[in-house]
């Protein structure tokens, strides 16, 4: 299990749990965007609560 994987499965399921319920989904670019920084944000929070346990 790599933390870039399950970043970018966490970020996916994040987004698409967020989006239910609007009107028009988001166009693919705005799909990508949207999960490219969810999944980095992600990532700097499990880095953080790696060193905050150290």
């Amino acid at each position: 299990m790599t933390v870039a994987k399950d970043a970018s499965e966490q970020a996916k399921r994040f987004i698409d749990a967020s989006l239910r319920g609007t009107r028009k989904p988001p166009s693919k670019a705005a799909y990508a965007r949207a999960v490219r920084l969810a999944r980095r944000a992600i990532e700097e929070l499990t880095l953080v609560a790696t060193r905050g346990r150290s």
